[in-house]
Parts: C-alpha cells; sequence; structure tokens
C-alpha cells in the first residue's frame, strides 16, 4: 500500500486558504496512487492562539452541517470520492453530551473512504497549547483500514508516551502503521525519537510536518518522512521550507 506524508506550513487563522492547500496536496497524492495521507497538526488553521478566546472561532465540531466544520466536510468528501484515508489536525470544540461539552482540544481526525471517523486529542501539551487547549484524556484509536491496524498520535505524544490519564499508547502488535501529525520544530531530522518509536513498536511510522516562522514560534525547515519498523528512513521528495509530499510503500 502506497502512503503519502505531507508537508505545508499552514497560514495563521486562514482557514479557506489552509483548507485549499490542503484539497491541492491530498488531491496530488491520490493522484500519485496514495490511499493513507497524513497532514500536519493543527494544519487548518496555523498553531499559535494565545487564549481560549482567540481559538474558539476557529474550532470545528465534529461530524455536523453547522458552520466551523468546513475541513471535515471537505475531508470527507475527498475520501469518500477517491476511497483513501485522510488523518490531519484541527481546533476541536467538543458537543458531547457530558462535562466536556464546550471544551477545546488540539485534535487529529482519521478519515475512512467510509464508515464513522476517528479522533485522538492530545494528551502531552507543548507551548500555545497550554494557553487554551484541554488535555485529552485517551489513547489513541487503532482502526482496520485496508488490511492494516493504523493508529494516530499528535506530535509530543510521540515523545512522552504517558500522560496523566493513560497507558502506554502503543506496543508491539498494537498496530502496523501509526500516522504522526506534528509541528515538530526547527532541527533534528530524523528525530531520533521517530526512529525509537516505529522500532520499539514495530511500525510504519508515517510523518507529516510544517514548517516556518509563526508568531514566536519557530518550525525550522520542516522535515516529513516515514519510518519502517526496522528503522529504515524513506524521505526521497522532500523540500525545506516547500509544501510537499513524500511517499512509501508499506
Amino acid at each position: 500500500m502506497l502512503v503519502a506524508a505531507i508537508q505545508f506550513a499552514p497560514r495563521f487563522k486562514a482557514v479557506e486558504a489552509n483548507l485549499a492547500q490542503m484539497v491541492a496536496l491530498v488531491e496530488t497524492a491520490i493522484d500519485r496512487g496514495a490511499r493513507l495521507i497524513v497532514l500536519p497538526e493543527l494544519c487548518t488553521t496555523g498553531y499559535s492562539f494565545m487564549s481560549r478566546a482567540e481559538a474558539a472561532p476557529f474550532a470545528e465540531a465534529l461530524n455536523t452541517w453547522e458552520e466551523g466544520g468546513l475541513s471535515f466536510k471537505r475531508m470527507q468528501a475527498l475520501a469518500g470520492n477517491a476511497q483513501v484515508a485522510i488523518v490531519w489536525g484541527l481546533v476541536e470544540k467538543y458537543t458531547g453530551r457530558d462535562k466536556r461539552y464546550g471544551s477545546l482540544y488540539n485534535s487529529q481526525v482519521l478519515m475512512p473512504p467510509k464508515g464513522a471517523y476517528h479522533v485522538h486529542r492530545k494528551i502531552n501539551l507543548w507551548g500555545n497549547d497550554y494557553l487554551w487547549a484541554t488535555p485529552g484524556t485517551e489513547n489513541p484509536p487503532v482502526v482496520e483500514l485496508f488490511g492494516k491496524r493504523v493508529g494516530i498520535v499528535i506530535c509530543k505524544d510521540i515523545r512522552d508516551h504517558t500522560g496523566d490519564n493513560s497507558k502506554e499508547y502503543y506496543e508491539p502488535g498494537d498496530a502496523d502503521i501509526v500516522c504522526l501529525s506534528a509541528s515538530w520544530g526547527d532541527g533534528e531530522f530524523p528525530s531520533g525519537r521517530w526512529i525509537k518509536f516505529a522500532k520499539s513498536n514495530q511500525v510504519h511510522l508515517i510523518v507529516s510536518n510544517r514548517y516556518g516562522q509563526e508568531g514566536a514560534n519557530n518550525f525550522g525547515e520542516g522535515g516529513i518522512c516515514i519510518v519502517h519498523p526496522d528503522g529504515q528512513v524513506d524521505c526521497e521528495g522532500l523540500v525545506w521550507s516547500e509544501p510537499c509530499i513524500v511517499y512509501a510503500e508499506v
């Protein structure tokens, strides 16, 4: 199966422009034959929110047709029409009927070609996350997809595997592929954390990342790849500080 990791620099708060770039890059990956396509952390909005009040107007209530669910609708349509799976990051407004109602999360969505979507809410917050996001409390899901077990994880959650309310996120045998949506920061490519994760959990790790300066945050020149269970790294097609796609067979 061909998988794809996408790199681009979201423009802060420019949701429509970011969605247009996301769609164009996903369509390029689809045309190449990719079945599982991964986009960066918070790629619909950018990263550098300074408060909950600033982030709230850009939050999406998942699986609704109300205003603010734009990326959900577009990714759902793309995945269904092309029979692919897409993973991306967004600001989520929680609408479940429990005490978390109205909470904002740094979330990652796995949209399959049909059926229910799956979501992971970042547990180990970093930087601006602390200013607006509620930490998640649930381990990332593992989904049967195209004959593989596919998991998802957000940025720092791969560096610190254990949250206050979590067991180890992944252990060998849990998944065949894990999709990492990241805003990794400047330097360290490929990260030893990525390689350690892939080898210790015996998974193919698809690393999608962003680049560029955004407010006080320096995301450097980016860096995307697919790390295999033996530690081999595929990064052919990576272009520093430009939108690009890396592919690999898994």
